[in-house]
């Protein structure tokens, strides 16, 4: 029998608090584990769990308790952070205090709910229609009444002053029904987050929302919604109001689109925004490039002629503007084109800072480094428009004392690409979608360092 090595992490790090070691084990532990995946379709939300790096590589690489500690918080990303800590009660993670803390100072609270069913839906009898046409009985209230009883309670809620992020619990008994995919003939129901507004406390004006959610998990009394408002238009004080729309959908009729929808539910819940006020003041400074690199330029001014293409550019005269925003749940590092010479073009700041359309140039990619350590990895990237880019830290005011000790390097670095789909390209490469197809579309790409610098920490 091939006998599984067990590392010794107190050994390889001592005089390191027992909370850390003991998230290690944890992971270990959840690394040698058989994991059960979810597959997902277009559109219905990741469900991952967050499981940090393995043993042997914080044996090779983390050679402070501090630079060990950052690898144990993988990938993080608030958006993620707590569906990914939430979606199962036996998740192996390592909740983090200063999330924690922010997330119970959001103390959210259920408001009204109303639950339309598909007969008082707008258009009712073309989606009833649509039901027949893909064989499956026309509406009826046996058959659906059921969700009648859905009763909503908001569960958690994350705003960190960019994203807000929520939790919401669909009491019901009638949560198997929400297993997916189903292969039995039983109902197969999906309920995603199609719609969202708010208002601010006091206020009688709404303002609508950019929110997307989905189905995280389920059990015998319920359904567990993970949702998601991208650059959430919130102040950092005072109770905000938000109401999302819950499309409950016949899956075997519609998943994804409205024509399966068998009943909307609106939600109302309240939370107090007062945790994403900033740790300390923003930090911005002017970070003026030089020397040259090949940017990935993807170009659709011409709709009839959208293309890709390498071209070397001297960054000379290119000044990027820095801001960094220290809050409760990371440190948040944006970085936009500030000033730079008159023929550089909108096209090339897309391919200076963002992926593209096909997500396999990575744009700008932002990595820090801790002390003497050698190892660095990418902060997650923040929704938003192309002209920005933000790299999200996980460093937390109660690590400040600490990483200052260590110290903390900025690196910032482009992506080119050197090859599509198996065949190498050049710096003069050029790719018409409308000549050569919109087909399989594979680019490697090599990363190219643009500044690196200290970050400042208060």
């Amino acid at each position: 029998m091939e006998k599984t090595m067990r590392y010794n992490v107190r050994d390889a790090l001592p005089e390191t608090p027992d909370s850390f070691y003991d998230a290690v084990e944890r992971s270990l532990d959840a690394c040698r584990q058989p994991k059960r995946e979810r597959t997902w379709s277009i559109g219905r939300l990741p469900r991952k769990l967050l499981i940090p790096m393995a043993a042997a590589a914080i044996l090779l690489i983390a050679t402070t308790a501090v630079a060990a500690g950052m690898l144990l918080r993988g990938s993080y990303s608030p958006a993620s952070y707590l569906s990914e800590t939430r979606a199962e009660p036996t998740a192996q993670s390592s909740p983090i205090p200063d999330v924690e803390a922010a997330i119970a100072s959001a103390a959210p609270k259920t408001g009204d709910y109303t639950i339309t069913m598909l007969p008082d839906l707008p258009d009712a009898q073309v989606r009833d229609d649509c039901r027949v046409r893909m064989g499956q009985p026309a509406y009826s209230e046996a058959d659906w009444g059921w969700m009648r009883d859905i009763r909503p309670e908001i569960r958690e809620v994350l705003y960190d002053g960019q994203t807000c992020s929520f939790l919401i619990r669909l009491h019901t008994d009638h949560g198997p029904s929400f297993e997916w995919p189903r292969e039995d003939e039983g109902q197969w129901v999906e309920a995603l987050v199609d719609e969202g507004r708010f208002r601010l406390e006091g206020e009688e004006k709404t303002h609508d929302l950019l929110v997307t959610g989905g189905i995280l998990a389920h059990d015998e009394a319920g359904v567990t919604l993970s949702g998601e408002i991208s650059r959430a238009p919130f102040p950092q004080e005072g109770r905000i109001e938000v109401t999302v729309d819950i499309g409950l959908r016949d899956a075997r009729v519609d998943d994804l689109a409205v024509i399966g929808q068998v009943a909307v539910l609106s939600y109302t819940f309240t939370f107090d925004a007062a945790a994403a006020r900033e740790a300390a003041e923003p930090q911005v400074t002017l970070r003026p490039l030089s020397g040259s690199i090949v940017l990935t330029v993807e170009n659709w001014s011409d709709p009839s002629r959208p293309e890709f293409f390498n071209k070397r550019v001297d960054l000379d005269g290119v000044v990027l503007r820095e801001e960094i925003h220290y809050r409760q749940t990371g440190i948040y590092v944006t970085y936009a084109v500030e000033s730079a010479p008159s023929w550089w073009t909108e096209v090339y700041t897309h391919a200076l800072l963002w992926p593209n359309h096909y997500g396999e140039s990575k744009g700008l990619s932002l990595m820090f480094q801790v002390g003497d350590s050698e190892w660095a990895f990418a902060g997650a990237e923040s929704s938003g428009t192309f002209e920005r880019f933000t790299g999200i830290l996980p460093i937390f005011p109660s690590d400040y004392e600490t990483v200052r000790r260590e110290g903390v390097t900025l690196q910032l670095m482009n992506y080119c690409a050197t090859g599509i789909n198996g065949t190498p390209v050049g710096e003069d490469w050029q790719f018409n979608l409308s000549i050569n197809g919109q087909g399989t579309i594979q680019l490697t790409v090599a990363k190219q360092p643009l500044l690196m610098a200290e970050l400042p920490l208060p």
